[in-house]
């Protein structure tokens, strides 16, 4: 039924089906299929087979395609990193751009700042690692740009460059050598390191602390150089000492100078005394501490009754103090030299003490002779600077210690002015600067300073006796007085006692210069000489500065060569150039010692036999360079050496003067030329150049085995040898000049006829090959040009292109051309040996010995 009302309900509604007769549904069995085995998957009854299904299958792809993902995002993250990196770096960039490159960052390595301050010791001020290469690379690429064809210049270029470079680092090594610390320097310098570290201190410790090693620095600094009742002030620069005692004496002379100011020194302005001996600039450097004109200074001028010396004139100190007086001016201060800063001269202080006794001024002495104050006898000279009222000491440099300040010992009775000068400060951790001088004084002992300063002036003792046995040497700065003989017994008796002084006779400050001989008496002019005053003055002052430059190469020799013992150049007023020496400054420093002065001694001779001998030849070699036609002298003071010629050439010789511009340039290039030649033989010859710029040959030193005539002949035979090369350059220049211009009408005028024979068709491009193919043109019609530079005669190139082969014939006929019965042979032929060809039946053996073939070079085939 239910068969039958499925077919039934689709037909659609409303439409009369027709009746049908009922049918009887049989039963047949259906033919049996076979039956597909039904897929049933273990996942429908477990999940976790279809777990382990889908981490079989699905795992390893989204495995993949995680890793995939998670690779690009880190990639991502990086580059997002990089970028926020370099916007943070740019940012930093330009937020510091006003710091320097070695502050930029977290700080450098101690490694790399070491080693910048040792590149800093030893060279100074030299370009860093980094612009040097920097400067190397651009080199490199320059040179790459600029090709191939200079790189053996370049390489000798840069190899001498390296040469220099080494030498100069070697030289600057060796003058900025350090000073080898000993066990009391390095106490020193422990010490500047211990003050910092105890400033950390509290208040009150630090205070206890601070003013025990004040008042013992005091004591023992007064007891050591016989300054009772002083006290100390402790600086870094030299002046800052005399600065301040010259504060605290104004306001002691103008009590309201400090509330009033410049108005209390406008009624009676102050005077400030100081020695015209005295350093370059001391007087500008206290009136611009001070705040005063000028004017407040007065320079006392030096006495030169005894010879040059820096010793203050008394005399003409105590009218100046009269006429300051007598101008309503107050005189302030006094600045005396226990030993001045260039000669080592020491003032008369006993005078000077009673000078500034008299008139209330205040005595302050400065010098190295106040280290002999240290010492168990004390000379003459140097016992008045105790009863001063200040001085400032150089310690440090004395006995060679490092890092020690600078000790000014003043003599003052009120607190409140040391203050306001600046002399003593209540800060506690100022006071320390003291702390390295009071381990030092303590380490060394009086015994260690004593043998130290006595040292130095055992050295300038020997410096005296090796410079009293060389006569063309003078000791400036030397005080001469005449010995007189003792009459009455206190006066033999004050000489007795001046006998037993170490240190009377040896001035620690030595000055000397080389001077001209005088022991077999000196030239005098007569009255009735024809030179003027002015003429004499003018030889005068060019061989003062002849010999000024002899001292300074002296001086520069000497310092080279003697590295141990520390020599200066100095100016000295109407002295000129001088050597200073003065060990209170250097020896303990450079570790001198008494052999380092003998050695010094002997090389000191050696250098003054040279300047002996240069300066005996020096007339002689002017009168034989005036005998010679094409030389002549040029004046050069300035010059040490023997003299400075000019070599003339024959065209210009007569003519000395206004010279046109092509004779100056044919003498310099000459005189060039000829230091070039000379320099290679001896390199006492040198390259100079006289007022008009013109090069001449400046001669050196000379010994006394040189033979002056021959050294000359050779300066005259090598510039002749230049001169005639130089001429047959000319003349070959022109000869050359002239056989081209002939050489160039000849082919114009070969062009000409070959133009006139060949036509004017021929020159027209189209025609010109239909017409060369027709009719083709005559070979070798135009020849080309040989000049021989030997005989100066111009020939024809065709033997030239024609034979393959320069031949050079002397006005000889044209060789005949070859026979048909005798060919020419051909190249080959040419070249094979004579032996090969006069036997041809011989065997040829396959390698043929040394000596054949040098037979074979020896006689070369004929080839015509």
């Amino acid at each position: 039924m239910a068969s039958m009302f499925a077919k039934s309900s689709g037909a659609p509604a409303g439409v009369m089906q027709p009746s049908q007769p009922p049918q009887i549904e049989r039963y047949e069995p259906e033919e049996e299929k076979p039956k597909q085995p039904k897929k049933v998957s273990f996942a429908q009854f477990d999940p976790d087979a279809q777990m382990q299904m889908n981490s079989m299958f699905m795992s390893p792809m989204m495995k993949e395609l995680e890793a995939q993902i998670k690779v690009n995002t880190d990639m991502l993250d990086r580059m997002n990193k990089q970028m926020e990196d370099e916007r943070k770096a740019r940012l930093k960039e330009k937020q510091t751009a006003h710091i320097p490159e070695a502050l930029k960052g977290g700080g450098q390595e101690m490694v790399s700042i070491m080693k910048s301050v040792e590149d800093l010791i030893l060279m100074g001020d030299e370009l860093p690692e980094e612009e040097e290469e920097e400067d190397n690379e651009a080199e490199g690429q320059e040179g790459e740009e600029s090709g191939d064809d200079n790189d053996d210049d370049e390489e000798d270029d840069d190899d001498e460059e390296e040469d220099e470079d080494d030498e100069e680092f070697r030289r600057r090594t060796q003058l900025n050598k350090l000073q080898i610390l000993d066990t009391h320097s390095k106490a020193a310098l422990t010490g500047h390191s211990l003050a910092a570290y105890v400033s950390t201190l509290d208040e009150d410790n630090l205070k206890k602390f601070t003013s025990k090693i004040t008042q013992d620095c005091q004591l023992w600094l007064s007891r050591l150089f016989r300054f009772p009742d002083s006290s100390p002030f402790y600086h870094e620069e030299h002046k800052d000492g005399l600065v301040k005692i010259c504060r605290m004496a104004l306001y002691q002379k103008y009590p309201k100078y400090p509330v009033e100011g410049f108005e209390a020194l406008y009624s009676r302005p102050p005077v400030i005394y100081i020695s015209s001996a005295a350093m370059p600039g001391l007087s500008n450097y206290l009136c611009l501490q001070l705040g005063l004109p000028l004017s407040s200074i007065c320079n006392v001028p030096c006495s030169t009754v005894n010879g040059t010396t820096s010793i203050m004139d008394v005399g003409m100190l105590e009218k100046l103090i009269q006429d300051d007086v007598s101008a309503a001016k107050t005189p302030v201060l006094l600045v005396g030299f226990a030993g001045s800063p260039h000669l080592g001269s020491v003032d008369h202080l006993d005078e000077l003490r009673k000078i500034c006794k008299n008139h209330k001024i205040w005595l302050h002495v400065e010098g190295n002779n106040l280290a002999l104050l240290a010492t168990v006898s004390i000379p003459n000279s140097v016992e008045p600077a105790t009863s001063g009222d200040s001085m400032t000491l150089r310690l440090g440099k004395w006995i060679g210690i490092p890092g020690l300040p600078f000790i000014t010992l003043y003599k003052s009775s009120d607190p409140a002015l040391e203050l306001a000068a600046g002399l003593s400060t209540f800060n506690p951790q100022l006071k320390l600067n003291c702390l390295p001088l009071w381990i030092v004084l303590q380490s060394l002992g009086h015994d260690g300073i004593v043998d130290r300063i006595k040292h130095c002036c055992n050295l300038a003792e020997k410096m005296h006796e090796i410079l009293e046995k060389i006569p063309t040497i003078q000791k400036i700065g030397e005080e001469k007085k005449e010995e007189s003989e003792a009459k009455t017994i206190k006066e033999m008796i004050f000489v007795a006692i001046d006998a037993l002084f170490v240190f009377k006779m040896a001035s620690p400050t030595i000055v000397f210069k080389y001077v001209e001989d005088n022991s077999t008496g000196a030239v005098e002019i007569a009255p009735y000489s024809p030179v003027s005053p002015q003429e004499d003055i003018e030889e005068k002052d060019k061989l003062k500065t002849y010999y000024n430059a002899l001292n300074t190469w002296l001086c520069d020799t000497l310092f080279y060569e003697n590295s141990s013992v520390d020599i200066e150049l100095i100016d000295v007023e109407n002295e000129g150039s001088c050597i200073k020496f003065s060990p209170l400054d250097t020896a303990q420093v450079k570790g001198t010692v008494i052999e380092d002065i003998e050695k010094f001694g002997e090389n000191l001779k050696k250098q003054i036999a040279i300047l002996d001998a240069t300066v005996l030849q020096r007339d002689r070699f002017c009168a034989v360079v005036e005998a010679q036609d094409n030389l002549r002298i040029v004046e050069m003071p300035s010059w040490a050496g023997l003299g400075v010629v000019q070599y003339m050439p024959e065209e210009w010789r007569e003519r000395m003067t206004d010279l046109p511009d092509n004779a100056k340039r044919d003498i310099n290039n000459i005189n060039t030329e000829l230091v070039k030649r000379l320099h290679s033989k001896d390199t006492a010859f040198s390259l100079g150049f006289n007022d008009e710029n013109i090069g001449c040959v400046k001669f050196g030193l000379i010994t006394d085995d040189t033979d002056l005539e021959e050294l000359i002949g050779l300066v005259y035979s090598v510039g002749k040898e230049i001169e005639e090369s130089s001429k047959f350059l000319e003349k070959l220049s022109e000869k050359v000049q002239k056989g081209i211009e002939e050489a160039n009408k000849e082919l114009h005028k070969e062009m000409d006829e070959k133009l006139m024979q060949e036509g004017l068709l021929r020159q027209v491009p189209l025609v010109s090959s239909l017409l060369n193919w027709w009719s083709p043109p005559p070979k070798d019609s135009v020849k080309g040009r040989t000049f021989s530079l030997s005989s100066g005669t111009m020939a024809s190139t065709e033997k030239t292109y024609k034979y393959h082969m320069q031949i050079q014939e002397d006005d000889a006929p044209p060789p005949s051309s070859p026979s048909p019965s005798h060919p020419v042979n051909t190249y080959k032929e040419v070249l094979k040996p004579e032996k090969e060809n006069s036997n041809p039946s011989s065997p040829q053996p396959e390698q043929k010995s040394m000596e054949t073939q040098s037979k074979d070079k020896q006689h070369p085939p004929d080839l015509k």
